[in-house]
């Protein structure tokens, strides 16, 4: 898959939201993003964390759109899009 398929998707990974902060120069940890996440700190991503009881993994789910939206207006800056 190119770079440009992976940008036509309307969701992304919590990889490629670290990535995506990282290129436009924001620290970014994939665990405090998914805790940012899990926390309702993001309004472009929902999450929930894994069953107390079980060992299943946090459920996230992120817009592309919404993050480049939000980040975009975080920095006052049109951002590197990947």
């Amino acid at each position: 898959m190119t770079t440009t398929d992976f940008a036509m998707r309307p969701t992304m990974t919590l990889q490629d939201l670290c990535e995506y902060f990282k290129a436009n120069l924001v620290p970014a940890n994939p665990e405090t993003m998914a805790e940012y996440i899990v926390a309702g700190r993001f309004p472009f991503a929902v999450g929930l964390d894994p069953p107390q009881q079980g060992r299943g993994q946090r459920k996230l789910l992120i817009s592309r759109a919404g993050a480049y939206a939000w980040l975009d207006d975080f920095l006052q800056t049109d951002t590197i899009k990947i």
